[in-house]
């Protein structure tokens, strides 16, 4: 995550800190045009704080004409009068509130140009911090514009700042903007403008909105949460009144610049490899490794196993939010807890053993800390230092944390996959979770990883050695469920998107990580690794299609479906060796979710989708017209779905009601998929099914 310091607030103009070449940028001097209603040819002036617009009454005694009454401190009679000649009164603190931007009066077509090079966008050949975390691509730029547009309409009619009422109302137009009674700070609320948080209007903004003995950590703790790019330098007051403008004038000329970029469409089908290797890892993959230990699955009792388990825990189809909640006959849910009071941010993820869930948390707790891990055998919260995408090892030895990556992707806007500088991932002993109250990466067994992966990773380890792999790639964020969410995450990935594969060897208490191999996967992203690392499955992108979105026009990329492929991977033994890496494709699943996770015994792949209109045939209803549709229409919803790769069959495996979201579904172990449901009352509660050991039943 990017830092900076209050000291660091204020940034020069005449500072160069470019996220591109800046010799390529021809500056324009800005006409004296008008913006946000102020005169252009007024000149600065400042007042004293408290006074009036004016500056005071003329016989005001703060006057420099007017002489100091007699009990005044500085008539020279007064008792208070200060007898040192070195102590001093205090400099007046002068409004001067800076101007947001600057116009430009920059031809069209050379504002494009000088706007996409900023960025970093390689339709025109550029390179920037951009760039370093987002594809640049039309649904990319498109989202972003109708963004900022949304946060320029509600907040930025006006953004001269004359008094302490008006920086008050705008800091309060923030908090309603986002829709939060705190005023949440995420980068997707403002748009393009989250480029300027370290600039100085919106350090203006926070320093003396409330407190005033608050203001630079309120300003400094704005650009830690907001402030874009992640990685990199941020762009001087003059570089963002360039992008400012373009974004201000609706992105012209950007269909010219930056081509259509569609994917293909989906064939489904699966190759017949796959049945072999299936064949094999039903008897050597992770499922029956753990078997053999034995590994002890949360919730068995003595003798006890799949569907079996659980069933000391509450059903779903026992209580009033969860009663229809099965929709394959003879599968169960069971409520595993009731998680309300810490509601997570981002996806959740079990460890083998089916005892800890891990997720980062929508605010921070008491501590500060910005993540949790639920122990489900003695019903306790650890607190974690780390901000979410909590993954487990599948030998039930230890876990992966993010710690200081911020995902500052809004909706549309997938990354690609690059790893920031910063970026700091936790790596632990799962034995550190028997007995620490906290997680903060100081405990023995515990160590930090620098550099080295990138958000949404999935780590692996191989069967055939003592290596760990973790992939991780271009993504789309995936945060449903606060609010409605009528339909799955954009699939926009572009051209270059790429897998990395990034290996390393647990030493016990500490992690040798080695050179990252990397894989282009061309418009394909949010890769999954399988527990064994044999398997990967990615979205992939289809058609880009052109919509009016609340009134502003937005590219958006769907999915074609999911692709599934063979990894291979050269033995790992440590050091700063990279080792070879290859993918052979073995199929195509023709169907629109998130993420997919695959099974311990790689056999079932599960996914969440969320409910749109083509869904309503499917969920009971005559159509999307249907009466008995428009709460999902309105309030959204999401289910499971269950893939069985020996057949390809498909089933969904949830039918939550409106305002109900089953998110984020993974495996444990023996087959028990655990997943997340949140609803848009605020209540969230962590769950399982056994719809894949029922399935494996089946003849």
């Amino acid at each position: 995550m990017a830092r900076f310091t209050s000291a660091g607030l204020y940034l020069s103009l005449a500072t160069s800190v470019a996220c591109s070449d800046p010799a390529r940028i021809v500056w324009a001097e800005p006409e004296p045009t008008a913006i946000d209603g102020e005169d252009p040819d007024a000149s600065l002036h400042s007042s004293v704080l408290g006074a009036q617009a004016d500056g005071g009454a003329p016989d005001s005694p703060d006057s420099p004409d007017s002489p100091a009454s007699p009990d005044s401190p500085d008539s020279p009679d007064s008792p208070d009068s200060p007898s040192d000649p070195d102590q001093h009164e205090p400099v007046p603190q002068t409004w001067d509130p800076p101007a947001l931007r600057s116009p430009l009066a920059l031809p069209d077509a050379e504002l494009a140009q000088q706007a996409l090079t900023l960025l970093g966008s390689s339709a025109v050949g550029a390179q920037g911090s951009c760039r370093n975390c987002h594809s640049l691509g039309r649904p990319t730029l498109t989202r972003w514009s109708k963004l900022t547009q949304e946060f320029a309409s509600d907040c930025l009619v006006d953004s001269n700042l004359p008094d302490q009422a008006a920086v008050d109302a705008m800091r309060a137009c923030f908090s309603a903007h986002a829709g939060e009674p705190g005023g949440a700070l995420l980068p997707q609320d403002y748009g393009i403008y989250a480029a300027a948080a370290g600039l100085p209007w919106f350090s203006f903004v926070f320093e003396h909105a409330g407190a005033p003995a608050d203001g630079h950590a309120r300003a400094a703790e704005f650009v830690t949460r907001v402030g874009m790019p992640r990685a990199g330098l941020p762009w001087s007051q003059q570089e963002f009144d360039v992008v400012a403008e373009w974004f201000a004038r609706r992105l012209p000329h950007l269909f010219e610049l930056v081509p259509e970029d569609s994917g293909e469409d989906c064939t489904p089908g699966l190759d017949p490899r796959l049945e072999t290797y299936l064949q094999t890892l039903a008897l050597t993959g992770w499922r029956a490794r753990n078997a053999e230990v034995p590994l002890l699955m949360f919730g068995c009792g003595a003798g006890q196993s799949g569907s079996a388990c659980l069933g000391g825990l509450p059903r779903a189809a026992s209580t009033a939010y969860g009663a229809g909640w099965e929709n394959v006959p003879g599968t169960q849910i069971r409520i595993l807890r009731d998680n309300s009071a810490s509601p997570t941010s981002f996806w959740s993820r079990g460890s083998a053993d089916g005892r800890f869930v891990a997720s980062g948390l929508r605010n921070d707790d008491e501590h500060g800390f910005g993540g949790q891990i639920v122990d489900l055998q003695l019903d306790r919260n650890i607190p974690g230092d780390f901000a979410y995408d909590a993954t487990f090892f599948p030998d039930n030895s230890g876990f992966l944390l993010q710690q200081a990556v911020s995902d500052d992707g809004p909706p549309g806007a997938p990354s690609p996959g690059t790893v920031p500088r910063d970026a700091s991932a936790l790596l632990c002993e799962q034995s550190v979770l028997s007995s620490a109250d906290e997680v903060t990466g100081e405990e023995p067994g515990c160590s930090l990883s620098s550099g080295k992966f990138g958000l949404y990773q999935q780590p692996a380890r191989a069967l055939d050695g003592d290596d760990y792999w973790v992939a991780h790639g271009s993504y789309e964020s995936d945060n449903g469920g606060f609010e409605p969410t009528l339909e799955d995450p954009s699939a926009a990935f572009e051209a270059d998107s790429k897998l990395t594969l990034t290996p390393m060897l647990n030493l016990g208490g500490d992690f040798d990580v080695g050179s990252a191999v990397a894989i282009p996967t061309p418009r394909q992203g949010d890769p999954m690794l399988s527990p064994s690392g044999g398997l990967v499955v990615l979205r992939t992108k289809g058609k880009e299609v052109r919509v009016i979105e609340g009134g502003f026009e937005v590219v958006k990329a769907e999915q074609s479906g999911f692709a599934l492929y063979r990894v291979t991977t050269g033995d790992f033994t440590g050091g700063a060796s990279a080792p070879s890496a290859s993918m052979q494709e073995l199929g195509r699943i023709c169907l629109s979710g998130g993420k997919a996770m695959l099974s311990f015994d790689e056999r079932w792949l599960v996914f969440h989708h969320y409910v749109g209109a083509k869904d309503a045939a499917a969920l009971g209803f005559s159509g999307p017209d249907d009466p008995g549709f428009a709460p999902y229409a309105t309030q959204g919803s999401a289910n499971l779905y269950l893939v069985d790769l020996h057949t390809g069959a498909v089933q969904r495996i949830t039918q939550l009601g409106p305002g109900q979201y089953a998110l984020f579904p993974h495996f444990r172990s023996d087959g028990w998929i655990y997943f997340v449901v949140r609803t848009l009352a605020g209540e969230e509660y962590f769950a399982a099914s056994d719809a894949a050991l029922v399935g494996e039943a089946l003849p």
